[in-house]
């Protein structure tokens, strides 16, 4: 379960990240929007795999017998620097997910400029 959501995590955040590119180059506010909905729907499949990885550690970890299927004694159990750069990579991805989604609406506005309109045939 938890590599299909990351699976999925991965494909979705590299599709934003198309989407957000060529939103850039081409000053489309709603392709720029869309890249942040899909920032924020890959940072949700994201926690759903970080939350599932820990909770089957955790399950594991914790069935009887202890000796059979727990660590033995002179090993201690941590998540360290991975689980970090994984909260601290979803954290960036929710962090871009939400930018992207406010920068159509925090850029400025696109100015129309009206030509003159002709009377009676001439300019």
């Amino acid at each position: 379960m938890t590599a299909g959501f990351i699976g999925m995590a991965v494909s979705i955040i590299l599709f934003g990240w198309i989407i957000g590119i060529l939103g850039c180059c081409k000053d489309h506010d709603l392709m720029q929007y869309v890249a942040g909905l899909l920032f924020l729907m890959g940072g949700t499949c994201c926690i759903i795999s970080l939350c599932t990885c820990v909770a089957g550690i955790n399950f594991e970890l914790s069935r009887f017998p202890r000796h059979m299927y727990g660590l033995p004694e002179d090993i201690s159990h941590g998540y360290g620097w991975s689980m970090f750069c994984a909260w601290g990579g979803l954290g960036l991805t929710l962090l871009a997910g939400f930018l992207c989604t406010l920068a159509p609406s925090l850029s400025s506005p696109h100015t129309v400029v009206h030509k003159p309109r002709a009377e009676n045939g001439t300019m």
